[in-house]
């Protein structure tokens, strides 16, 4: 078997699970990479059957040589251990040499994460564009909901349920649930959809739409972000989708939330998946210790 054949009989397995386009591109990215390595003199065999744990170090060594940090290696490892691990599973392969290759440690550093007083900022920037309705919508259901960068993207018309005060999300794996938004969104959204939201043909289903009237891509969220950090003087990695999303996950537990509801409206699997994106800043841990600090209690 060569390379390709194994890359290939892996997509179709990740399409039939119903992956989503993002994971795809997540795996080419490592395939590509290793293609580079092969083609610049890597010592990566011809063929996977013969691929040992050394190899594997190897290209990890020439990742970090082109300059790779710790999260993108981090990232060319899982993306190993999920091809070898599923190729062996399958007996395409007769062992797995990704089984003891090493993943690199990862700096434990605060995220950014969105906060009331930035969204402040970008929504009033937001009111003076040109699709104003449109822009404080985006805005208002990232940081009510804390839904994925694809799932905004994907909602449709009908996912909105102002009756029941839910969005109707698709998530990752195809898994669908309901997420709750809060009047002040549902009510940024409904105005769109009533004074500003032309679709270009009656097939066009999508929620949010560009200028065009077709459906938002993920490229059109990325600009008007950025648009709207550069008019309010915010850093661009300050106000990506995924600071909304963990900063509606710590303002959810601020405000009394449980971890449990959390997980289910975050769409994790697990209850570790949640924790990774709630770091409570130096403000909520002062105001724990106020309340229970042993030396003030003796």
């Amino acid at each position: 078997m060569i390379w390709n054949e194994l890359w290939e009989h892996f997509y179709y397995h990740l399409r039939i699970k119903r992956r989503s386009k993002a994971t795809l591109h997540f795996y080419r990215t490592t395939q590509r990479a290793l293609d580079r390595c092969a083609a610049e003199g890597g010592s990566l065999p011809g063929s996977p059957e013969q691929v040992t744990v050394v190899h594997l170090r190897g290209f990890i060594t020439w990742l970090e040589g082109q300059g790779l940090g710790p999260g993108g290696l981090h990232a060319h490892v899982r993306s190993l251990k999920s091809l070898f691990g599923w190729a062996k599973r399958e007996e395409l392969l007769p062992t797995n040499p990704s089984a003891r290759l090493e993943r690199p440690s990862l700096p434990r550093r605060r995220m950014a994460t969105m906060d009331a007083e930035r969204v402040g900022k970008l929504l009033r920037v937001a009111r003076a564009g040109d699709q104003p309705l449109r822009d404080v919508a985006v805005l208002l259901t990232f940081f009510d909901t804390g839904i994925r960068l694809e799932e905004l993207i994907t909602l449709r018309r009908e996912d909105v349920r102002p009756e029941r005060g839910v969005l109707r999300v698709i998530g990752k794996g195809d898994r669908e649930r309901s997420v709750p938004i809060g009047t002040r969104a549902l009510t940024a959204v409904n105005a769109y959809l009533l004074r500003e939201r032309k679709p270009r043909h009656a097939g066009v289903q999508e929620l949010f739409l560009g200028r065009t009237g077709l459906s938002m891509t993920r490229s059109c969220i990325s600009i008007l972000l950025k648009r709207l950090s550069d008019a309010s003087g915010l850093e661009r990695a300050q106000t990506t989708p995924h600071t909304f999303r963990r900063g509606f996950a710590v303002e959810f537990l601020r405000n009394g939330g449980d971890v449990f509801t959390l997980q289910q409206i975050l769409g994790h699997s697990s209850l570790e998946m949640t924790r990774r994106y709630v770091t409570f800043l130096d403000e909520d841990l002062k105001a724990a210790h106020l309340r229970f600090s042993p030396g003030d209690r003796l």
